[in-house]
C-alpha cells in the first residue's frame, strides 16, 4: 500500500497569521493580563500581537492613567504591578507576633515626621474614603473576612490594649460588611464572596451630618447622624487590621476579643477631601479618576513597598489580576 504524501511541518503548522483579527480579540478578551503576558512570549506572533499598548491600558485602567509613557511601557508596568496582601494571625495565635497593616500616608506633606494621616484629625470637614479590596477564603486556621479599617487610642505596634477602638470598615467571618463612622454599627450588606474584587465609599457632610456608603458604585446605605462618639480618642488608625471586643459579632466569632486582621488583599484605599458626588463614586468604582482632584491621603502599593518602615508592617507585595480585568481576582505565583 502507497503511502501516503509526505508533508513539511511548515504546511502542518496552524498559521495565526490567517486567523481573523475579530477572533483572535474575541479569544484574548478571556485572558488575564498575566496569561497574556505569558503568551507574549511564546512566540514573535504573539509578542508582536501583544506589543500594542492598548490591552495593557485597559488592564491598568485607574491605575496607570497618569503615566506619560510610550506604548512599550504599559506591558512592563502592568507585569510590575502589585498589590498588597494582608494576613491576619491565626485565630488562636497567642505569640508576640503583629498581623499585618499599612498606614496611610498623607499626599499633601513630604517631611517624613507628617506622613501619618490620621482620619479623625480633619476636624470638622468633610471627607469621603474609596478602597479596592478582595477577600480570600478560609483556611486551617486562617478566618475569613477581617478589618480592613480600624482605629484605637493606641498604635498596633506599641503592645499596649487600647482602651477604646473601633472599626469603620470590617467584614465578618459571615461575609457581613459593616461600613460607619457613626455609633450605630450594623451590616451594609450581607455574603460577600471570596476571590471577588469590590469597590467600597462612605462619604460624610459634617453640616447635615448624613452619610452615604456605596458598593461597587451603587449607593446601599443612607443614614444621618454625628460621628462616632468615641471620634475624638480614636487617635491612631491603620489599614489591615483592627482590634475588636463583642459578644454578639461573628468578627471572628461571638465572644472574641483581640485583633481582627485583614485576611485578604487591598489595591488602594483613599481618603478625600469633601464629600464625593454619586457620579464621582461611580467614576471611581469604573476604574476612572475624577479631575483636577487628588486624594487628601492613601495607602497603595507604592509605599507598602517602600524602604520607610515605619508605613507597613508585614504587608507583603503580590502579583494578582487587576479591578479593571474583571470581577474576579486571581492570584499569580
Amino acid at each position: 500500500m502507497a503511502s501516503p504524501p509526505a508533508t513539511s511541518p511548515a504546511s502542518n503548522r496552524f498559521a495565526l497569521q490567517d486567523v481573523p483579527v475579530v477572533l483572535v480579540a474575541n479569544l484574548c478578551s478571556f485572558l488575564t493580563g498575566f496569561d497574556a503576558f505569558n503568551l507574549s512570549h511564546t512566540s514573535s506572533w504573539w509578542g508582536n500581537y501583544f506589543s500594542d499598548g492598548s490591552f495593557w491600558r485597559k488592564c491598568l485602567r485607574g491605575v496607570g492613567e497618569n503615566h506619560q509613557e510610550s506604548e512599550q511601557l504599559w506591558k512592563k508596568q502592568y507585569a510590575q504591578s502589585r498589590s498588597m496582601l494582608f494576613k491576619g494571625l491565626k485565630v488562636d495565635d497567642r505569640t508576640a507576633e503583629l498581623d499585618a497593616f499599612l498606614y496611610w500616608t498623607n499626599e499633601r506633606e513630604q517631611r517624613r515626621s507628617d506622613r501619618h494621616f490620621q482620619l479623625t484629625r480633619m476636624g470638622t470637614e468633610n471627607f469621603s474614603f474609596d478602597v479596592w479590596f478582595s477577600l480570600l477564603p478560609a483556611t486551617e486556621g486562617d478566618k475569613f473576612g477581617g478589618i480592613i479599617l480600624g482605629l484605637q487610642s493606641s498604635t498596633r505596634e506599641s503592645g499596649r490594649w487600647p482602651h477604646y477602638h473601633q472599626q469603620f470598615v470590617m467584614v465578618s467571618s459571615r461575609g457581613e460588611l459593616y461600613c460607619s463612622v457613626l455609633s450605630r454599627k450594623h451590616v451594609v450588606v450581607s455574603d460577600l464572596q471570596p476571590k471577588r474584587w469590590y469597590h467600597l465609599a462612605l462619604t460624610y457632610d459634617h453640616d447635615t451630618q448624613q452619610q452615604l456608603v456605596y458598593l461597587d458604585g451603587n449607593n446601599i446605605s443612607s443614614e444621618v447622624g454625628p460621628r462616632h462618639h468615641e471620634w475624638g480618642c480614636l487617635t491612631y488608625s491603620q489599614v489591615g487590621t483592627g482590634c475588636i471586643t463583642s459578644d454578639t459579632l461573628h468578627c471572628p466569632h461571638r465572644g472574641y476579643i483581640g485583633w481582627y486582621g485583614l485576611h485578604g488583599v487591598v489595591e488602594a484605599f483613599c481618603v478625600w477631601k469633601g464629600v464625593l458626588s454619586q457620579d464621582q463614586v461611580k467614576t471611581l468604582a469604573s476604574f476612572g479618576q475624577i479631575p483636577t482632584t487628588r486624594p487628601r491621603a492613601s495607602a497603595k502599593p507604592q509605599q507598602a513597598g517602600n524602604s520607610l518602615g515605619t508605613l507597613q508592617l508585614n504587608v507583603q507585595m503580590v502579583k494578582c489580576t487587576r479591578p479593571a480585568e474583571g470581577p474576579t481576582m486571581q492570584l499569580v505565583k
